[in-house]
């Protein structure tokens, strides 16, 4: 008992000096203009970092209602689990650390299920960013000069839809997840997990993709109050479509991550360039976007991590 103990305590040091590592490094690296700053307008800032305990209050909601017939979690312990899962993603590629540092704050029974909650809503959550950035796609078709070829554009169009409508059909028959488990021939205590998927009803289903749609709004609007903050003038319906079509693309690019700022920095400028020549503010917006949705929120869960023991 005493080894397991000490193994968790390492195994948690090891996830928050990874998380710290990473930011540091972030900082270290990262060529940024302070004295860009100076110019930065307080109030859209202020407003787009109050934005941020609003982004993940509805995600604690959100996964609080998925686990409501796994185990009753008080949206504190929620919140507590989410910000663990942030930490924890800090040290996986594509965040997926997330599904298993949720369930630090669930009994040991419920992980598993805990698990299969978590990425049923990040399934809810992409499939916003799918229909989103598909219709932003549209919106800014004549402005943006990657993947417009007319040649080949209804076939891409054609692409995300079918996605879009897989992803839908799955979402809403959940019961199918158990069925492929079994013709995989896939081991049995692992398919018992799977049953409670089923229970969920098409009402419940819509209302996580509401919230999910609820959080997505937030996230763009966190966006726009930093471009804004920064001096950037585009229109808002070209902003609010460029922002969709960032996050449809950045949901295909596979990073670590090390790479993860890059990533969202490098799509943001890809994008925006359609609109602006201000780029460097751009990669400035986006990083800022990061440092408050994420690097915070890893800070905090650092903390909640090594100083809360998970619950047995």
């Amino acid at each position: 008992m005493h080894k397991n103990k000490l193994f968790k305590l390492v195994f948690k040091l090891l996830i928050v000096l990874f998380s710290y590592g990473y930011i540091y490094y972030i900082f270290k690296t990262l060529k940024v203009n302070w004295h860009e700053f100076e110019h930065v307008n307080l109030l859209f800032f202020i407003f787009a970092l109050l934005l941020m305990p609003v982004n993940w209050l509805l995600e604690s909601f959100k996964w609080q209602y998925l686990l409501k017939d796994i185990q009753q979690v008080s949206l504190v312990k929620a919140i507590r689990g989410i910000a663990i899962g942030i930490t924890s993603g800090m040290a996986t590629p594509n965040r997926i650390g997330e599904y298993v540092g949720r369930t630090f704050v669930l009994n040991k029974k419920n992980r598993v299920k805990g698990s299969l909650a978590t990425m049923l809503g990040s399934l809810s959550q992409v499939l916003i960013t799918l229909i989103s950035g598909m219709l932003a796609w549209i919106v800014i078709f004549e402005q943006v000069h990657f993947f417009n070829n007319l040649i080949y554009r209804p076939f891409f169009i054609a692409a995300l839809v079918v996605l879009m409508d897989i992803m839908l059909l799955l979402f809403y028959n959940l019961q199918w997840i158990k069925r492929l488990a079994k013709w995989l021939s896939i081991n049995q205590r692992y398919i018992d997990e799977l049953r409670f998927l089923s229970k969920f009803k098409v009402s419940e289903l819509s209302f996580v993709l509401f919230l999910s749609f609820f959080r997505y709004v937030v996230f763009a609007i966190q966006y726009v109050l930093l471009l804004w903050a920064f001096g950037l003038n585009i229109p808002l319906l070209y902003s609010l479509s460029a922002i969709a079509v960032i996050y449809l693309i950045i949901v295909f690019i596979p990073h670590f991550s090390i790479t993860e700022l890059g990533v969202r920095g490098s799509v943001a400028i890809l994008v925006f360039q359609n609109f602006t020549n201000q780029l460097h503010l751009v990669a400035m917006a986006a990083g800022v976007l990061w440092l408050i949705n994420i690097a915070i929120p890893t800070g905090i869960g650092s903390v909640l991590m090594l100083t809360k023991s998970s619950e047995n």
